[in-house]
């Protein structure tokens, strides 16, 4: 499949950004896209690893001409149903089985008269039809990344390629075919960022030649820290396998010790014989070379990193260079406005203290990006950039742009709702347990530049002053000076508890379970 690349500069983006003829009142065109993570360090360049690689130029020039929210989070950051906070105005710790499905965004949008469309990875029991899509096209198993099984409400079919390029084409497919009688609301869900971080065999050369450095905090020993940050499973040297995450060859045996195929074996099984020998033969050099230093101890974590970066890097050039092939071609063919979103459904830990996961409230994982902006003459929104914009705050910012257009700069951000905990603060929690990479259960509030963290089943607590400590190394909870503002966010913390109703957050965890989960096996540092 042929990729074409358009050559965007600022130049062209201002045009497309630039008061051009008004809609007259109809209603505006909503393109949003989301992907299953992406760290927002990596929306422009990536000087602090010592280099000045772009791996989203496409986005971040939007975000440069455009809006991009600085204080955006998501209100947990484990693996959830697709787009839930964006469809239902709900945090994702909310319960699924009390939502009324007549209030998804999706239906709110079909409702008033737009043709309802979605592309890409969905994980809800239900098809997009139960969330109000009239068009949809979804993959079948979104583990699957390589020639995937296409699903829509008539037929199933396998594709050739990579996902990130499949569901590009499905939407650029539609455009072309749509009648413009009707506005439309599209959502598009890319999950190539997801692990075991499997990019395009077209990017696998891509960043060969540079050199990334780890984080200043990559061998921290988190002295400081809740002992909670010693005990899970996202340490790059020792939790990231050799094989079915960092693809050296051992494909004879992919799943000796599992008892269901890993999503790299999966995806293995998937190629046919030319994308299996492409594959091969351009990871052949890198793996000679792995072969020949034979590295041993902090080496070794030191070229996992180097494997895990450059692949995850190349996930999100390759989903960059799709959301710039799909606006190219909506600009080339919609001619009424449009607003554009872009944003995460979590964030993603990429070297920060040796991990790679995610799931904390710690900012790497629970910050997100959230680009807005608008084309062909719509009238830009402004941000109050100053508050915290939790993922829910979307479902009513996006209600808010259908609303008669005006010649000058709208202030939009969501209006109060049942969802809502006061301003400018975000209240968090991750519930699951092992869950993904075994983190702890725990809920936290930021408010201001503090942020207070309740690692529940222990007892334990963190509190972090951001603005003198963005890197969050120095818990302040059991510090003298800060014993009256500690209480003060105790406080806060406890009636957003209260709030969310969350009784997972008052669970008795019992102390043979605690014994379990703080045995030396699980200790990481």
């Amino acid at each position: 499949m042929g990729i074409r690349l358009p050559i965007w500069t600022i130049i062209f983006l201002a045009f497309h950004f630039s008061p051009r003829a008004e809609t007259n009142g109809k209603k505006p065109n909503i393109l949003i896209c989301i992907s299953e993570d992406h760290a927002i360090r990596f929306l422009a360049n990536s000087e602090e690893l010592g280099t000045s690689i772009n791996p989203t130029p496409y986005l971040s020039r939007i975000s440069q001409v455009g809006e991009l929210h600085p204080l955006a989070y998501c209100t947990n950051a484990s693996p959830s149903y697709t787009a839930f906070s964006l469809l239902t105005g709900k945090s994702k710790s909310a319960k699924r089985e009390d939502f009324d499905s007549s209030q998804f965004l999706s239906q709110h949008f079909k409702t008033i008269g737009y043709e309802t469309v979605f592309f890409g990875s969905w994980t809800w029991d239900n098809d997009p039809n139960h969330a109000g899509f009239d068009f949809w096209k979804i993959l079948d198993d979104p583990e699957i990344f390589i020639n995937p099984r296409i699903k829509d409400s008539k037929t199933q079919y396998v594709t050739e390629g990579h996902t990130t390029d499949v569901i590009t084409d499905l939407a650029i497919q539609w455009v072309n075919k749509r009648s413009e009688t009707k506005p439309f609301f599209a959502l598009v869900s890319f999950q190539a960022t997801k692990r075991p971080w499997i990019p395009p065999i077209r990017t696998i050369d891509k960043y060969n030649a540079e050199w990334f450095d780890t984080p200043e905090t990559f061998s921290s020993s988190l002295e400081s820290r809740a002992p909670a940050n010693k005990y899970q499973n996202m340490n790059i040297g020792a939790d990231l396998d050799l094989v079915l995450d960092l693809f050296l060859p051992s494909y004879a045996d992919l799943n000796s010790s599992k008892t269901t195929p890993s999503i790299w074996a999966k995806n293995w099984e998937s190629m046919n014989d030319e994308q299996k020998t492409a594959w091969g033969l351009s990871w052949k050099p890198q793996n000679e070379a792995f072969s020949r230093e034979s590295p041993q101890g902090d080496s070794v974590s030191i070229w996992m990193f180097q494997r895990f970066i450059k692949n995850y890097l190349r996930c999100l050039y390759a989903m960059d260079e799709n959301i710039g092939r799909l606006i190219d071609s909506i600009d080339s063919k919609v001619k009424e406005g449009y607003n554009f979103i872009y944003t995460s459904e979590r964030g993603r830990f990429t070297g920060e203290f040796g991990w790679f996961g995610s799931e904390w409230m710690y900012e790497p994982s629970a910050r997100i990006p959230m680009v807005f902006a608008n084309f062909k003459g719509l009238s830009a929104p402004v941000f109050k950039t100053e508050e915290i914009f939790r993922d829910f705050d979307l479902y009513s910012l996006i209600k808010n742009l259908v609303q008669p257009m005006t010649s000058g700069p709208t202030q939009i951000m969501p209006q109060p709702s049942s969802t809502r905990i006061g301003n400018n603060q975000l209240y968090f929690s991750h519930l699951d347990h092992p869950g993904e990479s075994g983190v702890s259960p725990h809920h936290g509030l930021r408010k201001g530049k503090y942020k207070i963290v309740h690692y529940y089943p222990f007892d334990e607590w963190e509190f972090f002053d951001l603005e003198n400590d963005p890197k969050e190394l120095q818990n302040l909870y059991n510090h003298v000076t800060h014993s009256t503002v500690v209480s003060e966010y105790k406080e806060y913390l406890d009636n957003a508890g209260e709030f969310r109703k969350n009784k997972r957050e008052n669970q008795l965890f019992s102390e043979t379970w605690k014994r379990k989960q703080r045995s030396p096996e699980n200790k990481k540092r």
